[in-house]
């Protein structure tokens, strides 16, 4: 194996050796009840019925957290939530409360683990050229983006395996169009597409391995989804995130998709949550263990969420702004949801883009340069 490609193997591994380590070096017992403070902060966050129970029982927050199936004692995590206690939090005084220490612990390694995965693109040696554009990129978001630009991990190629996307979410940082038909799993498409990962794989070396298969499209429109994450796997190494909004749409792909990161476990996957119904049809159907490898992006209106100035919801809120029903803040740190420095690959149209993030504006509408 040439040089290069040990170099880019080692800054890869270790991306996903940390990610597995997070859980590994946990007994199962601390993992779970990592996955139950989790459940316990998503209602709280997503569900204003869940707080309203706790503000009435604040003497026993136990019995409310019991009735939602969260076996943690909320009294052993005050800085987490509770308005009193939560100048407490990193500070000494905060060991009192050890699950919030447990969850502060978790929530770092993951913030550390982003961080790995945008070093994972590096590609100094396998493609020098697309490495100097892509840390120019890098290093103009961070002046143009501020604090937004922490959690852009800059992958270098994404693939969009429907034309289109069925969730018409009225917030779509991207303004996705209607769904006209997706990429079928057949004998020349998976040829074609397993020829274009490897394509990417030899060029990029195993920053390959930075890519996902969405964008402004949803995974579960396409029903063969997870065959072409499996795919993915065989010819980089690494398992995908998947980022949905529609995660109960086909529950039997879901759990396949589910089934993949357990086995692989590479990276965590996303539910994009649209309302309080859907969070509660999500908690009833998934245990919090089975949700451990999954991020609730809490999208619904009624929750405690802003929205990224792009896309619909951009236009939305200059409609109203026009209408005089609302004013425009400084949204300069949160003014895209586009996370590509590379290829954007739409398979159903045999279509290539090279694309960056930019603040939303009238050129750029969606967050991204193209």
């Amino acid at each position: 194996m040439r040089q290069w490609k040990w170099e880019v193997y080692l800054v890869a591994h270790s991306a996903k050796e940390h990610y597995r380590q997070i859980f590994n070096r946990r007994t199962p017992g601390e993992v779970r009840t990592l996955a139950h403070i989790k459940r316990f902060l998503e209602c709280f966050l997503g569900d204003a019925g869940f707080r309203s129970a706790l503000s009435e029982n604040l003497d026993n927050p136990r019995s409310v957290a019991a009735r939602y199936g969260i076996e943690v004692d909320p009294m052993e995590m005050l800085p987490l939530w509770h308005s009193s206690y939560l100048k407490s939090d990193r500070k000494p005084e905060g060991a009192s409360w050890p699950l919030a220490l447990a969850w502060r612990e978790y929530i770092g390694e993951m913030v550390r683990n982003r961080d790995l995965l945008r070093d994972e693109g590096n590609m100094s040696v396998a493609a020098p050229r697309f490495h100097a554009w892509r840390e120019r990129q890098m290093r103009r978001c961070e002046d143009v983006l501020g604090d937004c630009s922490k959690s852009i991990t800059h992958p270098v190629i994404a693939f969009e395996l429907s034309d289109g996307c069925t969730g018409g979410c009225w917030f779509c940082g991207l303004s996705a169009g209607r769904f006209k038909d997706y990429f079928e799993y057949s004998k020349e498409n998976a040829d074609l597409w397993r020829a274009v990962v490897g394509a990417a794989r030899e060029m990029f070396g195993s920053a390959a391995s930075t890519g996902f298969c969405y964008c402004a499209t949803d995974p579960m429109d396409n029903p063969d989804y997870d065959r072409f994450l499996f795919d993915y796997h065989q010819i980089t190494g690494t398992l995908p995130q998947t980022t949905t909004a529609m995660p109960l749409k086909d529950l039997a792909l879901t759990k396949r998709v589910l089934q993949l990161f357990e086995r692989y476990r590479c990276v965590t996957n996303r539910f994009s949550v649209l309302s309080t119904a859907q969070l509660n049809q999500i908690h009833a159907t998934f245990s919090p263990e089975e949700l451990m490898g999954v991020e609730l992006v809490l999208q619904g209106k009624e929750m405690r969420s802003s929205k990224a100035f792009a896309g619909r919801a951009r236009k939305e809120k200059l409609s109203a702004v026009k209408n005089g029903d609302a004013t425009v803040e400084s949204e300069s740190d949160h003014s895209t949801i586009a996370c590509v420095s590379g290829f954007l690959v739409n398979m159903p149209r045999r279509r290539v883009q090279l694309v960056t993030p930019v603040p939303a504006s009238g050129r750029w509408p969606l967050g991204y340069r193209i």
